[in-house]
């Protein structure tokens, strides 16, 4: 049987009480504020890009918008602007992972970015002080994307005229995204009317007493101990999602509201235990005859969204991952490449190189460390 879950399980008094709660916006906003940014609330971080890219187009009449995402990116967070019709262009990283900005100023001979994303991969802050420039120089909007952070730690959250966060990819939550619009950031864009966009795009709302009632269900079975096998997933290609119908409408919805509520008091309890947990997983994976002589442990100082691990070659990715699926490890790969991104070589050699010679696994409070040595000692 698997030891632990893929995703963070409620706990019992949590199941208990959030059918006696119903939060609203501002009782849950507390944690991810710094300074007077205004704020909405989304399902997935997916729409908030949507929403910044409709606001930006009837912000200066545009027909159409062209957005810079960096090479490692994952392709399906970018499926509703594909929708929206947005022209996609995808900057290269150097080898430290900041942008790699000559290469960013050859692409201005082509085209003028109207929003350029950066990334906080992992829940490490990213220098993006040359980009915010940048930005600022070629009147393009900064999109902070720190979908990989838990919450404003050592300067995240600081940078863009937008803040991206992703509560449910930490926390057992079935939804819940967070945009920030910050009158500081290299636009100064001084508390914008952006309720109109976001007001409007809430009509498109689906309903969410189904999913809700699954996913409520699906984690109260997983916390009895039942639980599935590791999904064996192939280490080379991604599941490439072409279009947005497998996202669920924009609205965060209310039991996501009511166990965020409730997880607010545990946040800094997430931290240690996600910083506890990656450790323990790089402890176990380099003390491990089959792995030690390998594997390098990534993303250090803040709290991980994963840990994760790099090695030298695909090849030896590849023997490792299979090896971890095999002891029922739920080891994950980041990002699914956009095609773009794959048929752009060199020019995205480093994304495409990271892609393929790093693996990450789990550190949420579900996970114990004992069930992570357990684990990795199954491997042969």
């Amino acid at each position: 049987m698997l030891n632990f879950t893929n995703a963070p399980l409620p706990s019992w008094m949590q199941f208990a009480k959030v059918l006696f709660i119903k939060a609203t916006d501002t009782q849950i906003i507390k944690p991810w504020l710094q300074n007077d940014e205004q704020h909405f609330w989304f399902s997935r971080s997916a729409w908030s890009l949507y929403a910044i890219a409709l606001f930006r187009i009837k912000f200066f009449g545009q027909d159409n918008i062209q957005v810079w995402v960096p090479g490692f990116f994952c392709n399906a967070s970018l499926s509703l602007l594909r929708d929206l019709g947005v022209e996609l262009q995808f900057y290269p990283l150097l080898l430290d992972g900041k942008p790699d900005m000559d290469r960013c100023k050859q692409m201005l001979e082509q085209s003028s970015p109207d929003l350029i994303l950066f990334v906080n991969f992992f829940g490490e802050m990213f220098d993006a002080k040359d980009l915010a420039s940048f930005a600022k120089n070629n009147n393009a909007w900064l999109i902070e994307d720190c979908a990989h952070c838990l919450k404003p730690e050592n300067g995240i959250g600081l940078t863009g005229d937008f803040v991206l966060y992703s509560p449910h990819k930490f926390l057992a939550l079935p939804d819940g995204a967070l945009l920030l619009i910050r009158s500081d950031g290299p636009s100064n864009l001084t508390k914008v009317e952006f309720d109109d966009v976001y007001n409007k795009l809430l009509l498109k709302e689906k309903s969410f007493f189904l999913t809700s009632v699954k996913w409520l269900i699906k984690r109260f079975i997983q916390k009895l101990g039942i639980r599935r096998m590791v999904n064996f997933i192939s280490y080379q290609h991604d599941d490439i999602k072409t279009n947005s119908s497998w996202l669920p409408g924009p609205k965060m919805s209310t039991l996501a509201k009511s166990f965020l509520y409730l997880m607010i008091p545990e946040l800094e309890n997430e931290a240690r235990n996600r910083k506890r947990n990656a450790l323990e997983w790089k402890s176990e994976l380099l003390s491990h005859y089959c792995l030690k002589q390998d594997v390098k442990a990534l993303f250090r100082k803040n709290t991980p969204y994963l840990a994760g691990f790099q090695v030298e070659t695909k090849a030896q990715a590849k023997k490792i991952f299979d090896q971890l699926q095999n002891a029922n490890v739920p080891v994950t790969t980041w990002p699914d490449l956009s095609p773009e991104v794959l048929h752009d070589m060199p020019g995205q050699n480093i994304s495409i190189e990271r892609r393929y010679t790093r693996f990450y696994l789990p550190v949420h409070s579900s996970v114990e460390p004992k069930k992570i040595r357990e684990t990795i000692r199954c491997i042969q």
